[in-house]
């Protein structure tokens, strides 16, 4: 059964969810060794997410996300750790390991390449039908930029990149309130993001945006709650950070924690827990970030009583210490029920928003030459309308050797666009006898959109004259990408599969 992915890259881990298209079951992906699963507390009652830590080891070997953990490669100096972070930066930061120089965006497509593998493995490439890339929307651009790249290389044809704040939107069956100003706010494990936004809808991709009017950042997050309960238990046991975050999730779900680790037994309550990180201030600061945003928004014309959704997301809002202060500062209108999931889900879900019908522009044709060799002839290989994307196929042609001993077939494409209107009008009568007003309308124009790269396919062994040689499939991307895919009948064995070519419109 036919797939579709998202996949957020976060700064610590990623998160990976598929859905079955035809059943509609949303489920979080378990990628094996890479994967490390955590319990957390939601309103439907407790939930295991699986996640990938966002880091590579180039050690004897390459290891990935939880594997740097399990074979204890953390603090390796051939370790490349929340490469999104030196990303959205534009840092490429090289280091050399061994005998090689590798960059974070090195380590970043590595990651992400294993992940994809691994994903294809679990479902089966052909039934991956489509991968969801998700992003933070203040540097859209250039992790946009950086995904294509990587798609490029690796041949990845079916895919989107959104921003989290869409998905956010549409988690939250928010749709209707496009182009109405917004909070979204995002709790990580070691920053926090507040944006206050507009969602609008565009005619190109990506349909829907978000506009950020301003935004607000601090380096703050799960993992200062989590260095305050390491430092609780310093006098009896040295905890690494993991089990400490082992140890909040407990006490997310339970007021009081109490185990015996390696002998030595540990409690503490979270009312405890919430009393040092107040008199340490943590509440405080917060409120203070909170405030900051509100009066940088009021110099756009934006107050507090403006916004009337406030979009909560991130691992890090269900910890009780944060949730209780966005729910005193935000009262009914933070949503945050869907906050461990939000972001890839609403991915899932913006697809289906993303394909409502979208249709092609304008005919596009494939140019050859007449039988007698004297002139052209166009015929249409996507009509204007077609629905995108398609998956089984828009046209099938079968292309002819045109001599014998020919080598290859270049396909031309056109862009095929008929004038709309026209001032050259007469009035003539029907067969009926009516008499109608008609347009002297101009011929159909013809633009050669591939030029600059023609699509050529080799032919071997060489054609025979006038023979029967290629089968020639077109389909379109959901990113508006013609896909080749060709087989040669002669040899009954397919040379081109949904290979990407021009862009239509």
């Amino acid at each position: 059964m036919a797939k579709t992915v998202s996949i957020f890259f976060n700064n610590v881990n990623l998160q990976i969810y598929s859905q079955d298209e035809e059943s509609g079951k949303i489920e979080s992906v378990d990628l094996g060794e890479i994967s490390t699963s955590v319990e957390i507390k939601t309103p439907k009652g407790s939930e295991i997410l699986h996640l990938i830590p966002a880091m590579v080891c180039y050690d004897d070997r390459i290891y990935y996300g939880q594997e740097v953990f399990t074979h204890k490669k953390f603090n390796s100096p051939a370790t490349f750790r929340y490469m999104k972070q030196y990303i959205s930066k534009g840092q490429h930061l090289p280091r050399i390991i061994g005998d090689q120089e590798i960059s974070t965006f090195q380590a970043a497509a590595d990651l992400l390449i294993n992940i994809i593998d691994r994903i294809h493995a679990l479902y089966g490439k052909d039934q991956v039908a489509m991968i969801v890339f998700i992003v933070e929307p203040l540097n859209f651009q250039m992790f946009a930029k950086t995904i294509e790249e990587f798609c490029l290389r690796i041949g990845l044809i079916n895919y989107k990149i959104v921003d989290e704040a869409v998905c956010a939107l549409l988690a939250y069956d928010l749709a209707s309130q496009i182009d109405q100003h917004l909070v979204y706010l995002i709790f990580g494990y070691t920053t926090i993001d507040f944006y206050l936004i507009k969602i609008v809808e565009s005619s190109r991709e990506p349909r829907l945006q978000s506009v950020i009017i301003c935004s607000m950042r601090k380096n703050y997050g799960g993992v200062d709650i989590d260095k305050v309960i390491q430092e609780c238990f310093a006098d009896k046991i040295s905890l690494s950070m993991k089990r400490v975050r082992e140890i909040r999730g407990k006490l997310n779900i339970n007021p009081n924690y109490r185990e015996t680790v390696d002998g030595v037994e540990l409690s503490l309550s979270r009312k405890d827990l919430h009393q040092i990180l107040d008199q340490r201030g943590y509440g405080e600061e917060l409120k203070v970030l909170l405030r900051d945003l509100f009066d940088l928004a009021s110099g756009f014309g934006v107050t507090y009583d403006n916004i009337e959704y406030v979009l909560g997301c991130g691992l890090g809002l269900p910890t009780p210490y944060y949730h209780d202060i966005m729910k005193d500062f935000f009262g009914p209108k933070l949503l945050s029920h869907k906050a461990h999931d939000a972001i890839p889900i609403g991915a899932l879900y913006y697809l289906k928003k993303g394909g409502r019908q979208a249709t092609i522009k304008a005919n596009y044709a494939l140019r050859s030459r007449t039988a007698k060799g004297d002139g052209y002839r166009y015929d249409i290989i996507v009509p204007k309308g077609t629905p995108y994307p398609t998956q089984s196929g828009v046209t099938s042609i079968i292309a002819n050797g045109f001599f014998a001993g020919q080598l290859e077939v270049e396909l031309d494409i056109f862009r095929m666009d008929q004038p709309e209107s026209s001032s050259d009008r007469e009035i003539v009568i029907d067969d009926t006898g009516r008499i109608m007003m008609e347009e002297n309308l101009g011929e159909e124009q013809q633009s050669f959109i591939n030029e600059a790269r023609p699509e050529i396919i080799p032919l071997d062994p060489p054609a025979l004259d006038n023979e029967q040689r290629l089968e020639i499939i077109f389909d379109i991307s959901l990113n508006r990408d013609l896909l080749i895919t060709v087989k040669d009948l002669r040899r009954n064995q397919t040379i081109w599969k949904r290979r990407k070519s021009v862009r239509l419109e």
